[in-house]
Parts: structure tokens; C-alpha cells; sequence
């Protein structure tokens, strides 16, 4: 039984001082691949040097994180897009729009995410997606893209039916975290996660963020880490009543077949 992690924020400093480690747990619980988004354009040669020191287990993205939209510069997407060319790199990502953070203004955001939708579509890249209550803005530029890039994925879902339902008619993989491990804040998807075939379903650690709030032992220093990627299974299987065989398997394959592996 294997399982890909496909949100790991691999450069994160909290990951600076043990990754090797880190990397080795998780492969102990049969993690066996890892995507690693970018989140801004200083970010990919240190994303590319990790893809190649875990050479078939890591690979990453060209992209700006919605929270760092105003970085977009006239310049940036001819510097990432020699990237592309790079074996390790398998989607334009990590791009979208949040506006429950809010740390650039909507028009901001919104230019920063067109900008990487358009790429996507020049070059044939998916995107890996990022949505946080901004349906209003964020699906129109969804839909009108999503029939001209391969299949793509919104990733850490934590929406409600409605926009569920819209993400799955789109053909859309979903993102699911920890964030199902939460009693309160994920009460939602706890109810609704029957509702995404199989066939559709990615699970994520989104490391070193929301770290299960379920888990027995709680890690001191409050991060998240690959590892409990088994743990997100076990939750998501009893949910759906299905086999965590049957889950990791199917997971793993969606993997692959979203990033072109």
C-alpha cells in the first residue's frame, strides 16, 4: 500500500533542519510520492534542488501563491517559464484566489491568477488550485479554462456542497486534507465527502499546516508533516466506507495521472 502526499511546502523553515528525517517517517508510513507547490518565483530553484536530491519521490510547480499576488512582475513568467523543460515540474501552482486571508487586494489577486491560468494553457500544463471563498471569482476563470489544460485539481477543499458539485462537473481531482480530521471546522466535508467518487480524490498533508486535530499524539511543536498522510487515509476510508486499500491505491493512481507520471 502506497500513498502520495500531494501538497508537501517542502522549503518551509520549520522543515529546514530535519527534512531528511521528515522524509524518512513519512516513508515509513508508506508515503511513497510528494508534490511541492510554489508559491512564489524565488522559491523554484530551491523546489527543483529538492526534487533532485528525493530524485523520483518530490516533484514541484512554477507559480504564485494568491498571498503573494502583487510579486507578479513584467519579467516573471519569462524567468519560470524556461522551468517548464524541468523533468521535476508538473503544474502551474500553486495559483487561485483567497480572499478570507486577504492579503492582497481582489484585483490584484485576480490578474496574478489569469495571468498563470493563460500559461497553463499555452503550454498544456494543469494547475494545481487554490480557492478560499472567492467562488464568486474564482470559478468563472475556472471554467473558462478548464477544456483547454489537462485534468487539474482544487486543492485543499474545504468548501460546501454547492461548490462541490460545480468543482466536480468542471472534471476536477479534489484536494483533501486534514482539515477532515477537524470535528468543528470540518464538519462540512465530513458530510459531503461521499459525494466525490474515488476516482476524483487526492489526499494532502498541506505540511506543515493543518496538522489532524484528531491524532492521539498531538506533535509538540504543533506541525504537520507527510507522515500523517496515513492518518488523513484512515479518516477519509471511514468516512466513505471503503477499504484504506482501496483508497490509498486509487489515490496514489489519481496522483500519477494528474501529474503525468
Amino acid at each position: 500500500m502506497l500513498l502520495a502526499d500531494s501538497c508537501f511546502n517542502i522549503i518551509h523553515d520549520s522543515f529546514m533542519n530535519d527534512l531528511d528525517e521528515t522524509i524518512q517517517r513519512a516513508e515509513n508510513h508508506k508515503i511513497k510520492y510528494f508534490f511541492a507547490p510554489a508559491s512564489k518565483e524565488s522559491e523554484i530553484e530551491n523546489l527543483l534542488h529538492y526534487c533532485k536530491v528525493y530524485e523520483d519521490k518530490v516533484y514541484c510547480s512554477i507559480g504564485i501563491h494568491p498571498h503573494h499576488a502583487s510579486e507578479l512582475k513584467p519579467d516573471t513568467i519569462a524567468n519560470l517559464k524556461p522551468h517548464l523543460d524541468s523533468k521535476y515540474v508538473r503544474s502551474i501552482g500553486e495559483v487561485g484566489l483567497d480572499y478570507f486571508r486577504n492579503f492582497q487586494s481582489p484585483q490584484i489577486q485576480i490578474k496574478c491568477f489569469e495571468t498563470f491560468v493563460e500559461l497553463a494553457i499555452q503550454e498544456n500544463y494543469p494547475l494545481f488550485l487554490h480557492h478560499r471563498e472567492a467562488f464568486n471569482d474564482f470559478y468563472p476563470i475556472v471554467k473558462s479554462a478548464i477544456g483547454e489544460v489537462p485534468q487539474s485539481i482544487v486543492h485543499c477543499f474545504t468548501g460546501n456542497k454547492n461548490e462541490l458539485k460545480k468543482f466536480l462537473d468542471l472534471g476536477l481531482f479534489i484536494g483533501i486534507t486534514g482539515w477532515i480530521c477537524d470535528p468543528k471546522r470540518g464538519q462540512e466535508l465530513r458530510e459531503i465527502i461521499k459525494y466525490i467518487p474515488l476516482d476524483r480524490m487526492l489526499l494532502e498533508t498541506d505540511a506543515p499546516y493543518l496538522v489532524p486535530k484528531d491524532i492521539e499524539s498531538k506533535p509538540k511543536n504543533h506541525r504537520n508533516e507527510p507522515m500523517y498522510l496515513a492518518h488523513i487515509l484512515s479518516v477519509v476510508s471511514h468516512l466513505i466506507k471503503e477499504d484504506s486499500k482501496i483508497v490509498a491505491e486509487q489515490t496514489t493512481s489519481n496522483f500519477k495521472k494528474l501529474f503525468r507520471l
